[in-house]
């Protein structure tokens, strides 16, 4: 047929020993171009297996989330946290810490404890007191006026078990814009004999000069009168809504609310809609109200000069995937957990991309640029020496960030919750348990803490435990004949073989009801086998918010322990 080629049906093939003697040149052919061209098809197997794993922003910055900061800094190599419990300001482009310390000014038979809030520059070192504890100090002078013969206490002398004056106090810093910090202060006055006496109040300090800061120094003198006035405005109005109300309850409200009194100096900034705002609070009088504390609604601010820089470092959105702070190249997101376990923090590219940081337990409230070239070397330096000194400060490190990959995967790890073994004991101190003063001693106390706590770990191990430390004890009042003891015990946190176990001591007065936190202490115990051998043990599962400030502080604990034994066996 035309156009149609037909297979070559008889077209011969070479005879079979040509083809044997050039298969080999042939073969060699194919090797050789093989060969030659190698390296591009082994570049182009490599390009087409392999695939580029994304490597995070370049990234640098401090968060601050309620009393703890945490420095976060991002590479190609990962994203890395370290926390401290430090409190930080930063205002005319530098950086402050703000510590509280106790200031005793107690007598033998008088125990006199307030507080005060201090100012440290981290470059320069210098401190600066900004808070006096006027009311402790005022407590003092009335005593010494009206006790003569008691004198003041050195600070190796013993105050009388059952002092006849007990007042302490205790501030808490709330929030800082800026120069300024909110505060929240407290006092409780007890002497033998009286009604008890308590107050509480709001404030705000100047962390320049010292001392607090009216609504005249932070928004001029007419806005000061325009916010006051329509405070106290609120403040009637709350009194009408309690009077008028006819719920049952209204009534003993009504009764009380006589007893909190509008202060204009009762105060605290706060950001709304990321514009300044004061809440004022009325603090309770008397003996129904006293220590109590009425916030009354926020009111909004006109922005002062300050404001500017001091709400830059505040979240700059909002939204159902948490608060945004923006950055050049990226944004850094917290997003509160719907357990209420703190917030996850994630890092988040222009392309949309996220690297989980960790979480905190506390809600994020700043964050605080370190990218080079806005933040120098000797402000990093300082910051570097700040994050080490401050995990010295106290045997009671305030929070820690975990990752939150580590803590989603507590609960599919082979572990117990805390609940499962916690032990509650309680004990009624007989004569026998005490001196002739009738105050129990503080071997007996120390011995039921090893019991309490040894249940704790039998029952998280489910086996044979063992004591093999305790960590500082301090008998913070004394316990009587008669008195009920209630200890609590918990497993903070558990290694591979040992446990941490916190107790906590508590006295009651089984005639009025009365309780008293009289000991605190940390006990590691490890499980062995029949042999004495050390042996593994579940991990612990940390659910509530409590229960990880616990877990977080204890690995903090543990890792001193480990330096010091350490250093100890290299001597």
């Amino acid at each position: 047929m035309a156009g149609v080629t037909e297979p070559a049906r008889n077209v011969k093939r070479p005879p079979r020993e040509l083809y044997d003697e050039q298969a080999p040149f042939v073969t060699g052919y194919i090797w050789r171009t093989m060969l030659r061209r190698a390296p591009v098809l082994v570049l182009l197997l490599l390009a087409a297996c392999r695939t580029e794993k994304p490597a995070p922003p370049q990234a640098e910055f401090l968060v601050a989330a309620g009393d703890s900061t945490f420095w976060v800094k991002s590479t190609p190599d990962g994203v890395r946290a370290r926390g401290s419990p430090l409190q930080l300001a930063h205002y005319g482009g530098r950086f402050y810490e703000i510590y509280v310390v106790d200031d005793d000014r107690s007598y033998t038979d008088a125990s006199i404890v307030g507080q005060q809030v201090w100012r440290r520059d981290l470059i320069g070192g210098d401190s600066a007191l900004i808070f006096r504890d006027t009311t402790m100090e005022g407590i003092e002078r009335w005593y010494a006026r009206t006790h003569p013969d008691d004198v003041p206490l050195d600070s190796d002398e013993d105050l009388d078990p059952d002092p006849r004056v007990t007042a302490s106090s205790e501030v808490d810093v709330l929030d800082q814009f800026g120069p300024y910090v909110t505060f929240e202060y407290r006092a409780d006055l007890s002497v033998r004999g009286s009604d008890d006496w308590h107050v509480a109040r709001h404030g705000v300090l100047d962390l320049r000069r010292g001392g607090s800061a009216p609504l005249g120094a932070l928004f001029g003198p007419r806005n000061a009168a325009n916010l006051l006035r329509r405070g106290r405005l609120l403040y009637s109005q709350e009194l009408d809504s309690v009077l008028a109300s006819r719920d049952v309850r209204a009534r003993a409200a009504a009764s009380a609310i006589g007893d909190f009194q509008f202060d204009s100096s009762s105060f605290g900034l706060m950001a709304l809609n990321h514009a300044p705002a004061v809440q004022f609070v009325a603090p309770g009088r008397g003996t129904r109200a006293g220590g109590l504390l009425l916030p009354l609604p926020p009111i909004r601010a006109a922005p002062a000069p300050w404001w500017d820089s001091a709400s830059a470092v505040l979240a700059g959105s909002t939204d159902t995937s948490g608060d945004h702070w923006t950055h050049a190249g990226y944004t850094v997101v917290a997003r509160e957990e719907p357990d209420g376990g703190g917030e996850d923090l994630s890092l988040v590219d222009v392309t949309g991309r996220r690297w989980p940081i960790g979480r905190v337990p506390e809600p994020v409230r700043r964050v605080y640029w370190l990218d080079p070239p806005s933040t120098d070397s000797t402000t990093l330096r300082a910051l570097a020496r700040a994050f080490d000194e401050a995990a010295l400060y106290s045997d009671e490190s305030r929070t820690a960030m975990t990752n939150s990959n580590t803590m989603d995967r507590l609960a599919d790890r082979p572990g117990k919750p805390v609940h499962e073994s916690q032990h509650e004991t309680s004990e009624i101190m007989m004569p026998q348990h005490a001196n002739v003063l009738g105050h129990v001693f503080g071997g007996v106390i120390l011995s039921m803490m090893d019991r309490t706590a040894a249940v704790a770990a039998i029952r998280h191990a489910r086996g044979n435990c063992v004591t093999v430390s305790v960590d500082r004890v301090d008998f913070r009042e004394p316990i009587h004949v008669g008195d009920l003891v209630i200890m609590k015990a918990s497993v903070n946190y558990a290694g591979r073989t040992s446990m941490e176990i916190g107790v906590r001591v508590d006295a009651e007065n089984m005639l009025d009801g009365a309780r008293r936190h009289t000991n605190s202490c940390y006990l590691t115990f490890v499980a062995i086998d029949r042999n004495g051998r050390p042996i593994a043990v579940p991990a612990v599962i940390p659910e509530t918010l409590v229960e990880k400030r616990r877990y977080a502080a204890a690995m903090e604990r543990r890792r001193r322990r480990l330096e010091e034994r350490a250093a100890e066996e290299a001597v």
